[in-house]
């Protein structure tokens, strides 16, 4: 049976990934870390995961590398793209190509738990959109 890791933060600055570790914590999520798209590609393969933090910073990859690589994982995976003052550009540029979500880098607990309470809609959303048979009524 696989892992229940609910989160990935992916990034490899230590500061930060402690921090949102720290905030997910007190909202009862499980995460794990990664340092690339190709270990978060391994862990997401691996655990059931629902959401991964991806710093925009990241130096072996990007937001696009991330979606192709985790792609063909699990459509319920949700990419929220933590992103830096200096790329306001990018931030716009990658909402709208598949993105969950995206917050400032430094992500302020109400950032985090407003991703959170978002991902447990479209969870609890997805799992009502499964598929009824409607019965048949003779008039």
């Amino acid at each position: 049976m696989a892992t229940r890791s609910e989160a990935v933060i992916l990034s490899t600055d230590w500061e930060w990934r402690h921090s949102l570790a720290h905030t997910l914590d007190a909202n009862g999520m499980d995460y794990i870390f990664a340092s690339s798209v190709e270990d978060c590609r391994e862990i997401a393969g691996r655990e059931s995961v629902e959401l991964i933090f991806w710093d925009s910073h990241l130096i072996d990859g990007t937001y696009q590398d991330l979606a192709r690589s985790i792609g063909s994982l699990d459509s319920r995976l949700k990419i929220v793209v933590v992103s830096h003052l200096d790329d306001g550009d990018r931030r716009l540029a990658t909402a709208p190509n598949g993105a969950f979500a995206v917050i400032p880098f430094l992500c302020q607990p109400t950032d985090i738990e407003w991703v959170l309470s978002r991902a447990s809609r479209a969870s609890a959303l997805e799992a009502r959109s499964v598929p009824t048979r409607e019965l048949q009524t003779h008039a």
